[in-house]
């Protein structure tokens, strides 16, 4: 996975945070964060380590100043709507739609 996080942070400069079953892609604009991309394994998958990882996330923001997180679901992608409902599950609102991305807002003081 640090090959991976290597990757990405070159290429596309965003940072991304892992265990061994799950990841966390993001970028961080003065003291909001941007979530791109949030994936498990299937073998985490309705075992709780998700929603365990990005709690442990969201409080490394909000100790780092960071109190606004965004993020989106492509309604082109595979698996999209369970990627909606873990966001909302965890707080986040959906705030808008631009073509087939719905835009989510999250206070991350609100969940901790």
């Amino acid at each position: 996975m640090k090959l991976y996080a290597d990757y990405i942070k070159e290429r596309e400069d965003k940072e991304c945070i892992w265990n061994d079953n799950c990841f966390i892609t993001y970028k961080i604009y003065g003291n909001e964060v941007s979530v791109l991309d949030i994936y498990s394994s299937s073998e985490a998958r309705g075992t709780g380590e998700m929603l365990e990882f990005v709690k442990d996330f969201y409080t490394n923001m909000y100790e780092r100043g960071i109190k606004t997180a965004y993020g989106y679901t492509d309604e082109d992608t595979n698996g999209w709507e369970n990627s909606e409902r873990l966001m909302l599950k965890f707080g986040f609102k959906k705030i808008g739609k631009n073509e087939n991305y719905n835009n989510y807002v999250l206070n991350i003081e609100e969940i901790l």
